[in-house]
């Protein structure tokens, strides 16, 4: 939570984060499927009760947070780009935005784009990909609100050929200032970052 606030206060104008289910089936905020890598804890995410997740330390003394939290916060503040990273979670997902009438604040992803198909129109998705195959024709047949492909997919006809269908463009992830001047001189509709201190500089919005 820590790093959403001070990426908002860098110039931000969204935040991207990984969603999976944990052991008492609430929505929590992690990449990994472990916590190893990322707290001082070990083991598998959906074998830990949010309870025994909130001790661990995710970095100068910050706990992994729940979907909700991160919702109440900032929901009304900027755009929350959320990625599914298990599956099964778009009921519960759509069922907490609704609940905070958050539709036009976020944007749900996944690598796995048959998971999108359970939201109901009003809640925005996106079709997440390493490669471009069928990205645009699924998105369109999804009724996807955006793509977001890897940044070294991207062209300026991938671009072109998305807004044609009236589809944004999210790339990720670009830490290299040059990489993303190239990206945003292709008119790509946002940029995930790492560093958004450095990215934020780029234009106005």
């Amino acid at each position: 939570m820590a790093s959403f606030r001070k990426a908002l206060q860098a110039g931000a104008t969204g935040l991207e984060f990984d969603i999976r289910r944990c052991g008492d089936g609430r929505l929590v905020v992690i990449h990994d499927d472990t916590v190893d890598r990322t707290t001082t804890g070990r083991g598998r995410v959906r074998d830990l009760h949010h309870d025994e997740l909130r001790l661990l330390d995710a970095g100068s003394g910050e706990c992994i947070p729940l979907l909700t939290d991160v919702l109440d916060e900032f929901g009304r503040r900027c755009l929350l780009n959320i990625e599914m990273k298990d599956d099964g979670l778009a009921s519960d997902v759509e069922k907490l935005v609704r609940e905070r009438d958050l539709q036009r604040d976020v944007i749900v992803a996944a690598f796995h784009w048959e998971e999108l198909r359970a939201f109901s129109p009003e809640i925005p998705i996106a079709l997440l990909s390493s490669t471009l195959d069928n990205m645009i024709s699924t998105a369109q047949q999804f009724g996807a609100r955006a793509i977001q492909p890897r940044h070294d997919r991207v062209t300026k006809g991938l671009v072109t050929a998305a807004h044609g269908e009236r589809l944004q463009v999210y790339v990720w992830t670009v830490n290299d200032i040059d990489q993303a001047v190239r990206l945003r001189d292709m008119g790509v509709d946002g940029i995930i970052t790492d560093v958004p201190e450095q990215l934020a500089t780029l234009s106005g919005d």
